[in-house]
């Protein structure tokens, strides 16, 4: 069975090591976790990322819905985000998002919108 790569793009480094720990003990690799938006860009543009779970606010000027705008290479993108103002939720859905959840979205909850990603790439 092939490994599934999720990259985890999240400024609170307590809520990324807390995704990373529970997607990990659902058998997930979790190849990635970057805080900011550089760092998505730099890692998905030259590594196998099956699905991106991205924060839209991040520590540097770049956010989440630009780093996605600037992958756009197929990879399918949930927003987990605690900024639902429309503005960022129609910037966001110009991307086409697998989901646009609201922090705190539960962990299965989570891991059933990477799967429906998953699905919907084959």
């Amino acid at each position: 069975m092939e490994q599934t790569n999720i990259m985890i793009v999240e400024d609170e480094a307590i809520t990324a090591l807390y995704l990373e720990k529970e997607l990990s003990g659902m058998g997930l690799n979790v190849c990635c976790v970057a805080d900011t938006g550089a760092k998505a860009i730099e890692f998905a543009t030259k590594h196998a990322v099956d699905v991106i779970l991205m924060d839209v606010r991040l520590k540097d000027n770049i956010d989440g819905v630009r780093a996605a705008e600037v992958i756009n290479q197929g990879i399918p993108v949930i927003y987990h985000t605690a900024f639902a103002d429309e503005e960022t939720l129609t910037r966001a859905s110009r991307t086409k998002p697998v989901a646009i959840l609201e922090k705190p979205a539960s962990i299965h909850l989570i891991r059933e919108t990477i799967a429906k990603a998953l699905a919907r790439g084959k």
